[in-house]
């Protein structure tokens, strides 16, 4: 008799740590009220596969706010949308843009050593749910180019792709919905942006 206790007690000490073990794992992606990450990571082989699911719409606008495009700085004949195609080349994104009059030209990104990674819950009306948390991934280098933004470059150019999201604390490809391409510098300041879309 001890013995079989002995061994219903082992039984149901691992059944315990078997559930415990399955909880943990499925909470490994849960995301918590008042959660908030901001870092600067090494931009990983893990994070450059799901950045290369991501796929660009076919549009892109340039933000003016309340100012006409005109006044738009780095940019030799700004428009207010442009039509878009994005692709890896090698170790360099490059954005190719096309305005409505047929005038063109590209930026590109050289693939960075680190990620920035900011991750927040926005506060909505449930305070007690799992929140869907707000998410940014931005990717900065030098900026490069040709075409009508050439006139916004220069050694102290910086352009940064923001990626934008929601989701549970672990991140995909499928949670990035929307980007931003910001220019800064003495030279020119400005942003584009769309949508994204997942391949499987």
């Amino acid at each position: 008799m001890p013995s079989q206790r002995l061994l219903l007690a082992a039984a149901c000490a691992t059944l315990m740590t078997l559930a415990i073990g399955h909880d943990a794992l499925a909470c490994a992606c849960c995301s918590n009220p008042g959660q908030r990450n901001v870092a600067m990571v090494p931009f990983d082989a893990v994070k450059r596969d799901e950045i290369g699911r991501l796929r660009f719409a076919g549009t892109a606008q340039l933000f003016v706010g309340e100012a006409d495009p005109a006044d738009i700085k780095g940019i030799a004949t700004p428009a207010a949308r442009y039509e878009l195609s994005a692709n890896w080349d090698k170790d360099r994104l490059v954005f190719a843009l096309r305005d409505p009059a047929g005038r063109s030209g590209t930026l590109s990104l050289q693939r960075p050593s680190r990620i920035a990674i900011f991750e927040v819950d926005p506060r909505a009306a449930n305070p007690e749910a799992e929140p869907a948390l707000y998410k940014e991934w931005t990717l900065t280098a030098r900026a490069a180019g040709a075409g009508v933004f050439s006139a916004g470059l220069g050694p102290s150019q910086q352009l940064s792709l923001i990626l934008h999201g929601r989701g549970n604390s672990c991140t995909s490809a499928e949670q990035f919905t929307h980007w931003t391409l910001e220019m800064k510098g003495p030279k020119a300041n400005y942003l584009l942006f769309g949508k994204l879309v997942t391949t499987p």
